[in-house]
């Protein structure tokens, strides 16, 4: 840069995770007109700039081998000529084997990893290359580049010129932060941070549950009091700066551009000519409220969309359950059929005369009275009769059925 007097600003902002470290970060890259440079992003970004190089590539080649498109051919020449040198130092041969080795490598090593990232050690490769990039467009006008991340113990440690002694062992005093600011929430707040938001926000991201808890509890293992990074600035002079997520008083959680407020204010206002202007600020800062507005409001409409399914499905079940109790009552009274006519035939007449009698003579014992009223009506009850036999009985009732009715037509006199 060719601007006197102008020093870059360095910063690290630590937090665990869903603390709103990406959130900030992005605000402050807009608000100190700095590169936001993500490992997803960077990774994408390399990818493409990759097949793109192979295409161009191939292309040229193909110029090459048409007669007529010489002009052509000299044009593409000239804006590949970067890539063809660096291609000629990649083992096997042209450019295109390079690149082509390099989108395997970082497909198979994503493909290896348990949870679908790129080593730490090739990552900084990349980021090295991004650092690069960045450093070519500050020289055309922005601050510089922005890289979000979790840091551990140990990280940071990048080797580089410029020793600021023993106590710092091999970190470059040029990528030394001039700030170090650490978010602070307890797990409980965090995740409660993470249960508001949006399903579609927290689909396919490591803020599902299992992963919530899985990086809460290695960035809690990582930065206890004698193992956290926030040691390692203590000891070099560079002391963290703690902004709790959580206002003391209230007990309630703190407004981000509060925390946005708290951040610039120690930063110091951005270098005139870079960054946004306080009218784009404002802008940014209303656009972003509408879209928070318009994601509270699709949680209201999701929330009413899922109670009104749940009392439709509770309705239909309902209904449901009163067509099968329905139909057991008839099931019910289908099997119980034969019993109820048992019953009226052989059981009630005979017990409503009884009953009929208790309650009209009103005995002292009136379950004895009923007992001897029943045995006495009893249709059967003549097989307790000592005189009485079936053989017997056959003949009464042949009696009464063949020969009493001829006896009395016989005695009725002629008319």
């Amino acid at each position: 840069m060719d601007k006197p007097n102008v020093q870059p600003l360095k910063a690290i902002i630590h937090g665990p995770p869903a603390s709103g470290k990406t959130r900030l970060a992005k605000r402050l890259c807009q608000r100190y007109g700095a590169h936001y440079v993500s490992v997803r992003t960077m990774i994408e970004e390399t990818l493409e700039i990759l097949r793109e190089n192979i295409a161009r590539e191939e292309e040229r080649k193909l110029l090459q081998a048409i007669p007529g498109e010489k002009e052509a051919k000299e044009d593409i020449d000239e804006e590949a000529e970067d890539e063809e040198e660096l291609g000629e130092e990649e083992e096997g041969g042209g450019p295109i084997e390079g690149w082509q080795e390099q989108i395997r490598d970082i497909t198979m090593l994503m493909a290896k990893s348990e949870n679908g990232k790129l080593p730490d050690q090739y990552a900084k490769e990349l980021f090295g290359q991004a650092a690069e990039t960045g450093k070519q467009m500050d020289e055309g006008g922005k601050a510089g580049i922005v890289a979000p991340g979790e840091g551990g113990p140990g990280e940071g440690a990048i080797g580089g010129e410029d020793q600021v002694g023993g106590l710092i062992g091999n970190a470059s005093n040029r990528i030394m932060p001039d700030f170090v600011i650490s978010l602070q929430a307890t797990d409980d707040f965090l995740c409660e941070r993470i249960m508001k938001l949006p399903e579609r926000e927290i689909q396919g991201t490591h803020y599902d549950e299992p992963n919530m808890i899985r990086r809460l509890a290695e960035f809690r293992e990582n930065n206890m009091e004698e193992t956290t990074i926030l040691k390692f600035f203590d000891e070099a002079e560079i002391h963290p700066i703690l902004i709790d997520l959580v206002d003391e008083i209230t007990e309630e959680e703190k407004d981000f551009e509060c925390i946005l407020a708290i951040v610039t204010d120690i930063l110091g206002e951005p270098i005139p000519g870079f960054g946004l202007t306080p009218e784009e600020i404002e802008e940014l800062r209303r656009l972003e409220m509408e879209h928070l507005r318009l994601l509270e409001e699709e949680g209201r409409l999701k929330k009413r969309k899922q109670e009104r399914n749940t009392k439709t499905k509770w309705k239909k079940w309902a209904e449901t359950l009163e067509k099968l109790q329905m139909e057991e009552e008839k099931i019910l009274a289908a099997q119980s059929e034969p019993l109820r006519f048992y019953l009226m035939k052989y059981i009630f007449p005979t017990l409503t005369k009884g009953m009929l009698e208790v309650a009209k003579i009103k005995p002292d014992d009136p379950v004895d009275f009923l007992a001897e009223f029943l045995f006495r009506e009893n249709p059967e009850g003549k097989m307790f009769d000592p005189s009485y036999t079936r053989d017997g009985e056959k003949l009464l009732q042949q009696y009464e059925k063949e020969v009493e009715p001829s006896l009395v037509k016989n005695c009725m006199p002629d008319k």
